[in-house]
Order: structure tokens, then sequence, then C-alpha cells
């Protein structure tokens, strides 16, 4: 099976390659890290730039190559015998990401979703969501799981927590 996993350095995407650090995995079973670095938008007039917007880009692309390579790298830890790939690419998310789906030819993507409702779901959109309706292939959003008040207590209280 070949999977292809987005990722966005957010605890959303975290929580999307702790699931698939989870989950049992065949041998043959193939993963394409991807991670989208979206341009600038300057016809919209954003107003003053205090640097150069290709700078700014190219911190974005450098931001996402890092979160990409440190999920990638968490997932060769753990699965140790199946092939790992590293993308980052510019473009926008929801359509780079299916294209690369259909062109990689994947049998699932796999994506967090950070659960907008509302106005914020309205303004933004959902990358999910358009994913969801475009994808060639299954898709398997993975929705952030917020700890209970008793897991964060316990998880404060673990010795081998590195932040105590």
């Amino acid at each position: 099976m070949k999977i292809l996993v987005a990722v966005d350095g957010s605890d959303y995407s975290t929580n999307a390659v702790e699931f698939i650090a989870g989950r049992p995995w065949g041998e043959d079973d193939q993963f394409l890290f991807l991670s989208v670095a979206e341009p600038i938008p300057q016809e919209y007039g954003i107003g003053y730039m205090p640097t150069p917007t290709n700078a700014m880009e190219q911190r974005m692309y450098d931001d996402c190559a890092k979160n990409c390579g440190t999920a990638a790298a968490k997932i060769q830890e753990i699965l140790k015998t199946q092939r790992v790939e590293v993308k980052v690419v510019l473009g926008f998310a929801a359509k780079t990401i299916c294209e690369y789906a259909e062109s990689w030819s994947a049998d699932l993507i796999v994506l967090g979703s950070h659960g907008r409702k509302g106005i914020a779901h309205f303004l933004i959109g959902s990358v999910a969501e358009e994913v969801l309706k475009n994808a060639p292939c299954s898709v398997e959003i993975v929705k952030f799981k917020k700890k209970s008040p008793t897991e964060a207590v316990a998880i404060g209280k673990n010795k081998s927590n590195p932040l105590n």
C-alpha cells in the first residue's frame, strides 16, 4: 500500500503522524511525507512587506522541510523495513496533496484536521475537507484528540516526561 502523509508542523499534523506510528503496517507499505508551502498571494494587496516575499517563502519552505523530515524520521525509526520518502513543494495545500496522491498512485492519504467550525471554517476553509472531496484515493482524517484533565495530570506526574 502507498500512503501519502500530509504534514504541516501543527499539533494536528503531529497527531496524524502518531496515528501512523501506532498502527500496524505491512512490510511492503510505502510512505510519502508531503509538506506544502503555500505561496504568498501578492495580487490581493497584502500591504507593506518588510521582508521580500521570496525570502519569506523560502523560510516557509525551510520550515516545511524541517517539519516533514522530522515526521518522516519518526516513522522510519519505528517502521524500519518500510520505504519512507519526503517531498516538500510550493503550491496550494489541498490541490497539491491531491495531485501528488494521483501522480504517486497513492492508495491512502492521511492528514490531521484542525477541526475549525463556524466563521473560522468559513474564512479559512478546510484543507482536510477539500482533500476529502477531491482525492483520487481513500482519505483518513485524524481528528485531534484532546487529553482529559485526568490524562494531563498523569502526564505531568510522569517521571519520564522531559518537561518535568
